[in-house]
């Protein structure tokens, strides 16, 4: 299947430049990534089941061997998803301040259509030191409190249908803790529903995995088909394209395995360098584009490792939702080059305030495709840049591309992590 998928990759590169080639029109565009459309539905249908029973049984099996179980793991992992969110922004924020990627760069021909009408916003434009400082503390609270909002959804079944992720997911973990905490006579009929509703979730995700070659084609072939001037795009944006692609692989690459390294005291070598056991899973993430879509190929990769089954459940459908390594290093490092584009100087204490909204609004953003675009906004807010918002429209000409990237990071840190634990 991953072999499969991979080469659905390169055709649909293929067939969407050609497709590009002939000047195509927006319907053309558009039944090009039909099936790669179908298949994303597929998916997310599939996606909100699969939380909410792999979640409740997951914390039932682990309660089940002891008490303060599922406490200890959950504390170890909601540790561990901050420690490895807030050292991926120290990252991109390093990785920028040294390359710099956007002195001399201008957006004013990039070779998209429109784009120029984007950037209407910002020439000549100053904020004072109160204004920043102001701005800062509003973005950086209005970040925390709809996080916790979300958290807290006063109607699950409207969380669900607007996809509010993070509030079926602490709805789920109340449900689950609820069922381990009553008797066992009580609570076994219902437990026992959900773990047969388990494996129905997964013989119907089995099935929908084997149309994925298809699907990644047509999503590929579409994006590419759709992109403007792609040359244009990467001479205005190369060096940032560069910049974001070695911070995700010096994070993925040598951070993450350095982290788990330093968690494990080097035991569990094979969980954690099982660099083909999690191919599957990130060659998926890659494909979609999709931290949730991937979650069912995740889980088989975390069996091959040698991730209890129950952990796996609990952890994983967890991770998928806030621990966005990738996205959150994206955030910290574009905001810093939108300052760097506009001459603007970024004191220590906004820099410190563009890595904590960073975390919190990629916890956040939804485990779908260019989530992180819309939620930048909250961070652009937070260090004062609300003015330069305009810019993210000429950034997305090329996040069909770092998105994939961003998202096999995230991928890779919930099974490193889970590894670890």
């Amino acid at each position: 299947l991953l072999a499969k998928t991979l080469a659905g990759v390169v055709v649909g590169i293929v067939l969407g430049a050609i497709v590009r080639a002939t000047d195509p029109t927006p319907r053309a565009i558009e039944l090009v990534g039909f099936p790669g459309e179908l298949f994303m539905r597929l998916l997310r249908a599939l996606v909100l089941p699969l939380i909410v029973v792999s979640m409740v049984c997951g914390v039932c099996s682990l309660a089940k061997g002891s008490e303060g179980s599922a406490r200890r793991v959950a504390t170890r992992l909601l540790a561990a998803y901050a420690i490895t969110s807030l050292v991926a922004c120290a990252l991109g924020l390093l990785v920028v301040s040294v390359a710099r990627p956007g002195d001399g760069v201008s957006f004013d021909a990039n070779g998209c259509a429109g784009a120029g009408a984007t950037n209407g916003t910002v020439a000549g434009a100053a904020t004072s030191d109160d204004d920043h400082a102001a701005d800062a503390h509003r973005g950086a609270l209005d970040a925390i409190l709809g996080t916790a909002r979300a958290a807290v959804t006063p109607n699950v079944v409207a969380a669900a249908a607007d996809g509010n992720i993070l509030g079926v997911i602490v709805a789920s973990l109340a449900f689950g803790a609820s069922l381990a905490a009553v008797g066992e006579d009580v609570a076994r009929p219902i437990v026992d529903v959900f773990f047969s509703m388990n494996v129905v979730v997964q013989t119907m995700i089995a099935w929908a995995l084997t149309l994925m070659p298809v699907g990644v084609l047509s999503l590929v072939a579409g994006r590419v088909a759709a992109t403007c001037d792609a040359g244009a795009v990467l001479v205005a944006l190369g060096k940032y394209v560069a910049t974001v692609t070695f911070a995700l692989a010096a994070h993925g690459g040598g951070v993450l395995p350095g982290l788990y390294a330093l968690a494990t005291r080097g035991m569990g070598v094979t969980r954690g360098g099982g660099e083909k056991r999690r191919a599957p899973a990130l060659g998926c993430a890659f494909a979609i584009d999709s931290s949730s879509a991937t979650l069912p190929v995740t889980l088989r990769c975390a069996k091959t490792l040698g991730i209890p089954t129950d952990l796996a459940e609990f952890a994983l459908p967890l991770g998928a939702t806030i621990n966005m390594n990738g996205t959150a290093l994206y955030e910290a490092l574009t905001v810093i080059f939108i300052a760097q584009l506009h001459g603007v100087k970024l004191g220590i204490g906004t820099t410190i305030v563009i890595a904590l909204t960073s975390t919190i609004a990629a916890v956040g953003a939804a485990a779908i495709p260019s989530a992180g675009l819309v939620t930048m906004l909250i961070v652009l807010q937070a260090a004062g840049l609300e003015e330069f918002s305009g810019d993210i429209g000429i950034l997305m000409s090329v996040d069909w591309f770092l998105d994939r990237l961003r998202t096999v990071v995230n991928v890779e840190g919930d099974l490193f992590v889970a590894s670890a634990v």
